[in-house]
């Protein structure tokens, strides 16, 4: 029997959803502030993303698809998912698509969220990951004792506040499921290898993470001072959180391409990480 192939999150982020109500321009600034940060975390440009996923919008503009259009404004695919299914759709655009990166993005009541999914091809192409990435697998059900405690929005995969829910064993914990798993969250000295996300989406599906390389967590001072996604960043999005900059934008947008010309809703001006650490990888 042919086994499925393997799927994995290599960059996430995630920024504050403006208020209901608020201008069109400011729900399109969350979206391409939360994949400019999925994009430095996995340390990309847009030009490696082969597919786009984002919500099927019912209104005249699709924030998701205007977002994108700043990243780049050629010819791009762009799937639409119905609310709640985006995640597992990207999962399914690598899975059984053949996609080797592909990029989701969703706004939500609380967040901005970004996704950078990718195939094991693209992860050992890009060696760097290996070490940060998390696997991904999809089970029809919960563990019977998060069943209660179940998800149904992708903030919770990213947020910052309470309602974290990741489980690793005999013990529970508030830490982000990817950013805990390579060792940025406060989860020190923790050594599961494994985190079950209580994450269900339209189809009812939880998804189960762990290490890509099957590694134990490390402690916060084994990757301290590493050359990640969180010095691409300039800080540690497991602790907190900042906008990005010009200078983060600019840097994954598609190189040598036609982009949106873009207005006052781009007010990106906090000093950026290191964009040498993203030329280098």
């Amino acid at each position: 029997m042919t086994s499925k192939p393997k799927v994995f999150i290599a960059g996430i982020g995630f920024s504050p959803s403006p208020p209901n109500g608020s201008p069109a321009h400011d729900f399109i600034a969350a979206l391409v502030s939360a994949v400019t940060k999925a994009l430095l975390d996995a340390g990309i440009t847009y030009d490696n993303i082969a597919r786009s996923v984002t919500t099927t919008s019912s209104s005249k503009v699709n924030y998701g698809s205007e977002a994108l259009k700043a990243l780049d404004e050629g010819v791009f695919a762009v799937d639409e998912a119905e609310r709640g299914s985006e995640l597992q759709t990207a999962i399914r655009c690598v899975r059984d698509g053949g996609a080797k990166c592909v990029l989701m993005i969703a706004i939500e009541e609380s967040a901005a969220v970004a996704f950078v999914v990718v195939s094991e091809s693209f992860l050992w192409s890009h060696y760097y990951l290996k070490d940060s990435a998390a696997i991904v697998r999809e089970s029809d059900a919960l563990q019977s004792n998060l069943e209660a405690r179940a998800s149904e929005t992708l903030y919770d995969v990213c947020q910052m506040g309470n309602g974290r829910l990741a489980w690793f064993p005999k013990t529970f914990t508030n830490e982000i499921p990817v950013w805990a798993l390579r060792g940025w969250s406060h989860a020190h000295g923790t050594t599961a290898k494994n985190g079950l996300l209580s994450y269900k989406g339209k189809g009812g599906q939880s998804i189960e993470l762990s290490r890509a390389d099957a590694k134990a967590i490390p402690g916060w001072e084994e990757v301290e001072h590493r050359q990640d996604g969180k010095h691409r960043l300039g800080y540690n999005p497991a602790v907190e959180t900042k906008n990005i900059s010009q200078e983060d934008f600019e840097a994954v947008r598609a190189r040598g391409k036609g982009h949106r010309k873009t207005g006052v809703w781009t007010r990106f001006d906090r000093k950026g990480g290191d964009r040498a650490a993203l030329s280098r990888l």
